[in-house]
């Protein structure tokens, strides 16, 4: 199954801002709000924000903005509710302790496109 192009464009923008743990959840059917998931970890505040600031570049240049998005202030976790997507920027702190990936473990991960080769 490959990803649709506005998730390959979520994880190449976490990426370009050296996002940690990247997981692309299907929860389709399970969650009554949204279709898919997406959770990464960035090593601060300043980390989580430019991977945010990154992720919303990314998306507004095909025409998407957030419904809403939450948590930019203290940094530790940034929630981007894109409608059928949802985004969690999150420390590694703030993520290990809320656990959202065991709370929506019935969904499907999606695997990750490839990381490019650098030469």
């Amino acid at each position: 199954m490959t990803l649709d192009e506005r998730l390959v464009r979520v994880v190449e923008a976490a990426r370009s801002k050296k996002a940690g743990r990247i997981i692309l959840m299907d929860v389709c059917g399970i969650a009554s709000f949204a279709d898919t998931f997406a959770f990464m970890s960035g090593s601060s505040d300043r980390q989580n924000r430019a991977i945010a600031e990154a992720i919303f570049d990314a998306l507004k240049e095909c025409g998407e903005r957030p419904i809403s998005q939450e948590g930019d202030s203290p940094g530790t976790w940034i929630l981007m509710d894109y409608g059928d997507l949802i985004i969690h920027v999150m420390d590694e702190k703030s993520r290990l302790h809320y656990k959202l990936e065991e709370l929506w473990k019935e969904g499907k991960c999606l695997d990750l496109p490839p990381d490019p080769v650098i030469t």
